[in-house]
């Protein structure tokens, strides 16, 4: 077994050797010089042996004096190195150094942890010693390229790691010597995944806001910081002209002060919902918009979605008038019809019954409209006047007038199926046509005969009794004769 033997020991056993080299030569020579009576070597001989003792011991001294400076510097440079390693194993950077031809020489923790799963230990190799070779070519291309420029460059690179693909910008750079020479490449990466991540998110935001065909708007105190074209193409004003005045200067002078004191309650924590109020748009116009805001209690920014309602506004305001106007209308219809002596039945194509006189619900019995139905044999059976045959209900005036066509006087008997009571009536019908020709509606009267047929009858019972009386044979006679 060989022992190793420091460079310290070394240079004291050659110093005891050279010694005793220089001592067993002078003993020698003196040893001649005694058989020699010139005096005068003797004392050149002794001053050199002496010089050569010196000279040893100073060349000793000297190079022990290096080499405990070499070892202070050594160790010196290893605490620096590993306090170089401390401080770059601890940044979130991956860090690396490299010689011209690819080989590690320095790694963080960071930059190993991007290759772990392929190698263990980086330091000494290439990346072509454990990555495909187009991939590696790839990093080694990008090294070279700092090379070139002679100064740092950026470049983006992708990493596979266990949780999928990571996006780092890497800054490279060369490192030169002391003849200015570049002896490797250093290697800064930063992983962007999560920034290029938001990146992609706020440009997805920025195109959304910009597309969107409502109003989108961010203010901050008593000035917009960011609206969408929207809203320029809205007021007619350019963004630049919107950004750059206080936005009330852009509210309809009687809402300012209402609009004011909504913001205050905006910034306070209420929410603002369908808050409306009137802009000044750039010809002059007035339009009503309608607000939905929140606001940021730290910043005190505040964040809306704006809709033009004017139009709608408008359309409310004419609805309005249009139903106040229905409104009398069905009014003054229901005073016609409950004047009218004549039941009256108006139904949808769907057969529902809208509508109903006091006459027609006081001759079914129901007073709730939609409980009557226009099929008249659900409430009764129909008869013709005879009372003998059943009258079909396909031809009653509501059937008819659902196929457009128009009845008058239909004359049948309704028979209750409770009470059995008999009123002769006459049904007519009409169809009601909406703008594309086609039946709506129908209407049907009932006007009860029953007691003008009573009345007639009984005239013609009292005529034919009152006949002999003054001279007129009866017909039932002459025919016998």
């Amino acid at each position: 077994m060989i022992m190793k033997v420091s460079l310290e020991r070394k240079i004291l056993f050659g110093y005891i050797i050279n010694i005793i080299v220089v001592i067993s030569l002078g003993l020698i020579y003196w040893q001649q010089m005694l058989f020699s009576t010139n005096t005068q070597w003797h004392i050149v001989s002794l001053v050199l042996i002496i010089l050569s003792l010196g000279m040893l011991t100073v060349v000793f001294f000297i190079l022990k004096a290096q080499l405990k400076a070499k070892k202070q510097s050594g160790e010196e440079l290893l605490k620096n190195q590993k306090l170089l390693q401390s401080i770059i194993d601890n940044t979130t950077n991956a860090i690396s150094v490299k010689k011209i031809n690819g080989e590690y020489v320095l790694v963080n923790k960071q930059y190993q942890s991007l290759f772990k799963s392929k190698e263990e230990n980086l330091i000494g190799k290439t990346n072509f010693d454990f990555l495909k070779k187009e991939t590696a070519d790839r990093y080694h291309n990008a090294d070279l390229n700092a090379i070139r420029a002679g100064k740092e460059i950026q470049a983006e690179e992708v990493f596979e790691q266990s949780d999928g693909s990571h996006t780092y910008l890497s800054v490279k750079f060369p490192l030169m010597d002391v003849t200015n020479r570049v002896y490797a490449i250093g290697n800064i990466s930063t992983d962007i995944t999560e920034r290029k991540i938001v990146l992609e998110s706020l440009k997805a935001a920025d195109t959304f806001f910009n597309m969107s065909i409502d109003s989108l708007v961010i203010a901050s105190k008593n000035k917009f910081t960011k609206i969408n074209p929207s809203l320029s193409k809205l007021l007619g004003y350019s963004n630049s002209e919107l950004l750059s005045k206080p936005f009330a200067t852009y509210i309809f002078s009687e809402d300012i002060a209402m609009t004011e004191e909504e913001i205050k309650k905006l910034k306070k924590g209420t929410n603002l919902v369908n808050f409306k109020n009137r802009w000044v748009c750039k010809d002059g116009s007035i339009k009503w918009l309608s607000w939905n805001a929140t606001a940021d209690k730290t910043t005190g920014t505040l964040y809306a979605i704006v809709r033009d309602i004017t139009e709608k506004l408008k359309l409310e305001e004419e609805e309005e008038k249009t139903l106040n106007k229905l409104y009398e209308s069905q009014q003054k219809l229901n005073m016609i019809l409950e004047n009218i002596s004549d039941g009256v039945l108006v139904a949808n194509k769907s057969k529902e019954v809208i509508l109903a006189n006091d006459v027609a619900n006081e001759l079914f019995g129901i007073e709730d409209d939609s409980k009557i139905s226009i099929n008249f044999s659900d409430h009764f059976k129909i008869l013709y006047p005879n009372g003998k045959k059943t009258f079909p209900a396909q031809n009653l005036p509501a059937e008819r007038a659902l196929v457009g066509e128009i009845t008058d006087d239909i004359d049948v008997l309704l028979k209750d199926m409770s009470t059995k009571e008999i009123r002769r009536v006459l049904l007519s019908g009409r169809p009601i046509i909406d703008n594309e020709n086609k039946v709506a509606a129908v209407v049907v009267t009932i006007k009860d005969i029953s007691r003008y047929k009573k009345l007639e009858e009984e005239l013609e019972r009292k005529d034919q009794e009152s006949r002999p009386m003054i001279g007129f044979k009866s017909t039932k006679r002459k025919k016998n004769k």
